[in-house]
């Protein structure tokens, strides 16, 4: 899907228009919804029933859970940090698109052929690496990989904010995302009970990951409103990443002794 989606996008975007794609994507989706109304039909009757006892606990258990745990706070940090960065490189991706391209077609087309590398990119990594530098670097290594991918990007931004260098560094900085990052942190939940494992991830995954969008997005639009341009606002970004990297660290070490406290 995440191949075929852009390709189509990509030979499309610009003999149909953008307008067009959105009824073509409609379509993709309402499949995917009949999809979902057949399921209950089709699944064995020994998986419809509940493995195991509920958690239980109140509505808002995971946040107290959260607020409890310097190990969980540190997560906590790693994505505040990643949806910030994420944020920066896309208003930048907005500004340095726009000057290149004035067809809306051309941009979508564009959009979609990064989309397509990161795809295969994510492929080809998640295949031949990932569980190789996992154990063979360790957690922390492994989490710091795409914080200093982040800081060699925005210093090569900083320096040249071209098309040419935003291409490269968006595809190369989301396919380490989806094929080394996110693997690593998963692994940083297997040493926490169910409790915590399932409502802390949730409160992480939603509130921190989309409240991080949401600030971000300010405080760039904070940095823009006092005159800073790309290249500064790219600078600015590299010492947050250096933070990044220093939590990814941290919290590998601290997973590593927590695995080896339960026998994980």
């Amino acid at each position: 899907g995440a191949l075929l989606g852009p390709t189509l996008t990509a030979a499309l975007a610009v003999p149909l228009g953008p307008v067009a794609l959105l009824l073509i994507s409609a379509l993709f989706l309402e499949a995917a919804v009949q999809c979902i109304r057949r399921l209950p039909a089709v699944m064995p009757a020994r998986d419809k029933a509940a493995d195991g006892a509920p958690i239980g606990g109140g509505v808002f258990a995971g946040i107290t859970l959260v607020l409890r745990s310097r190990y969980l706070l540190g997560i906590c940090l790693y994505i505040l940090i990643f949806t910030t960065t994420s944020t920066f490189l896309y208003f930048q991706q907005a500004h340095i698109v726009a000057a290149a391209f004035d067809d809306p077609a051309e941009r979508t087309r564009l959009f979609a052929l990064i989309d397509l590398s990161v795809g295969v990119l994510t492929l080809l990594v998640q295949c031949f690496a990932t569980g190789r530098l996992i154990a063979w670097l360790g957690v922390g290594p492994t989490l710091a990989v795409l914080p200093l991918l982040t800081v060699v990007g925005f210093v090569g931004l900083a320096m040249a904010p071209t098309l040419v260098v935003l291409v490269a560094f968006q595809s190369i900085r989301r396919a380490a995302n989806f094929a080394i990052a996110k693997p690593s942190r998963e692994v940083l939940y297997t040493v926490l009970d169910a409790e915590r494992k399932y409502k802390a991830k949730n409160v992480i995954d939603t509130l921190v990951y989309r409240g991080g969008d949401a600030v971000s997005g300010w405080a760039y639009a904070g940095l823009s409103a006092i005159g800073l341009g790309l290249p500064a606002i790219a600078l600015a970004a590299v010492p947050l990443a250096g933070v990044w990297m220093a939590t990814g660290l941290r919290l590998g070490r601290a997973q590593d002794r927590m695995a080896a406290r339960t026998g994980t």
